[in-house]
């Protein structure tokens, strides 16, 4: 619970305890035992029912100012000390104005930090209710006296303890919630960062590297084309803009990794599905999308022999909250336990699928080609 919270759950508390001096008072009322004048009487009443609607005010709405719990220590002192000079004289009865005790006493608990102040404020209430009995208004035996001052000082201890301990708990939440939502932060601004590192990794590699690679390898004017093009593409993928958009549907997606394989090779046999529904982020279309380019790209470099390049088969399929796409070669393939690691696999590939909650799984054997399969978390369309 918030601090806000215990406020308006400390308001209706009190405001139940004024509601339950109620029947008290009217008793005293309605028996004729008033022994104060009637517009005296009403403007106490008054002043209670406006704190009791404040009181109300403050535990239905959040954000009300926490005065009522003041309102309630003011009234009731006063309503004490101003008894005995309006009294019209002594009445074996006990004043109905001593039932105002309890909620004044529970009321500085609350109003008070510390359990000193709501002791200092039980004291102040003792002394005017000794000034009530020393007027003659209302006289009671010692022990009693003592009885009752011991009675409300318990009620002030027991209501401050209670109360110190909730407002302490709360604080902890409190506490405990920034520490979470700073931590959220800093994963969240960490992730990002990790994100456009390994996005300028995966540029580096997949399309400097590659440029670079084909320059140096020229032979003829078709691989000056070639070179001209990759150059194109690193520098459309650095001049890439990054600024964070909203979701894309999945059947938008569909068609960016479609457009995206057909670039790198326009002869990829790509299989789609009919009608995907859902919704992706930016972050992970784009970590998708590169993944499958590479995949791809690598077919094309590693899976060939005699200068053939192999047949490649991309299969898109949306199910059970994912999107997955395969990459599948019919090359020379390769023995996974044997094999050294190749960066553009555990680098372009993996690590970008992993960053976004997804999946790279990379099977091949020599003489039977390589599958490729990634899967990134599909989320429900907003509407």
């Amino acid at each position: 619970m918030t601090r806000h919270g215990v406020q308006r759950l400390l308001a209706l508390v009190l405001a139940l305890a004024v509601v339950s001096i109620v029947p008290t008072v009217v008793a005293n009322l309605v028996g004729g035992r008033v022994g104060a004048p009637v517009p005296w009487s009403v403007a106490v009443l008054t002043a209670y029912a406006a704190v009791l609607g404040l009181l109300l005010v403050q535990a239905v709405r959040r954000g009300a100012a926490g005065v009522p719990a003041w309102a309630l220590v003011v009234v009731g002192n006063l309503a004490l000390a101003t008894y005995p000079l309006v009294a019209r004289d002594a009445d074996d009865d006990v004043p109905w104005v001593l039932a105002l005790s309890p909620v004044t006493v529970g009321a500085g608990a609350v109003a008070t930090p510390s359990l000193a102040g709501a002791l200092a404020l039980t004291g102040l209430h003792l002394g005017l209710r000794l000034a009530l009995q020393l007027s003659g208004v209302w006289t009671v035996p010692v022990d009693v006296g003592v009885q009752e001052a011991v009675g409300l000082l318990v009620i002030a201890t027991a209501a401050s303890v209670a109360v110190l301990s909730v407002r302490g708990a709360a604080r902890q939440v409190e506490a405990a919630r920034t520490g979470a939502d700073r931590a959220a932060a800093a994963a969240a601004a960490a992730r990002a960062v990790e994100l456009e590192n390994s996005r300028w990794d995966g540029i580096v590699h997949d399309d400097v590297l590659a440029s670079l690679s084909l320059t140096a390898h020229v032979r003829d004017d078709a691989d000056r084309l070639r070179a001209r093009a990759a150059a194109a593409r690193a520098l459309a993928s650095i001049d890439h803009d990054t600024v964070a958009a909203g979701p894309t549907t999945v059947a938008e997606a569909v068609g960016r990794l479609h457009l995206a394989v057909l670039d790198l090779h326009p002869a990829a046999a790509v299989e789609l599905p009919a009608a995907p529904a859902g919704a992706l982020d930016e972050d992970t279309l784009d970590a998708l999308s590169a993944a499958t380019v590479e995949a791809c790209r690598n077919a094309l470099r590693h899976g060939g022999s005699g200068g053939t390049a192999p047949a490649v088969r991309v299969r898109v399929r949306v199910g059970g909250g994912r999107l997955r796409v395969e990459v599948r070669d019919d090359g020379a393939g390769f023995d996974p336990r044997t094999a050294t690691p190749r960066l553009g696999l555990a680098l372009s590939v993996r690590r970008r699928a992993d960053l976004v909650g997804g999946r790279a799984l990379v099977r091949s054997a020599p003489g039977v080609g390589t599958v490729v399969l990634l899967s990134v978390p599909v989320r429900e369309e907003d509407r």
